[in-house]
């Protein structure tokens, strides 16, 4: 398989979501959350996205690396499940 290249704006969205990550290192983290939980959190953020009267450019930079890492968690817990279930 080759390896894949990361195109430049993937890149820097996957370094702002890590810095939001590491923002909340101090959290126990998402591997033992349900994802009917973690999808709740998504939506509240996609809503919050979608209704905000704010015009701060980097609050609404920074809901939008939120939404991803939320899919990223889910996708994460899916994932690793699928994976132990294969074992």
């Amino acid at each position: 398989m080759r390896p894949i290249e990361v195109r430049q704006e993937v890149k820097l969205f996957a370094e702002r979501m890590e810095k939001r990550l590491q923002a909340h290192d101090d959290r126990p983290g998402w591997k033992n959350e349900r994802t009917d939980y973690l999808y709740a959190l998504l939506v509240s953020k996609v809503d919050k996205l979608g209704i905000t009267n704010d015009s701060s450019r980097e609050s609404n930079l920074k809901l939008t690396a939120d939404i991803a890492n939320f899919a990223m968690m889910i996708h994460d817990n899916m994932s690793r499940e699928e994976h132990e279930h294969e074992s």
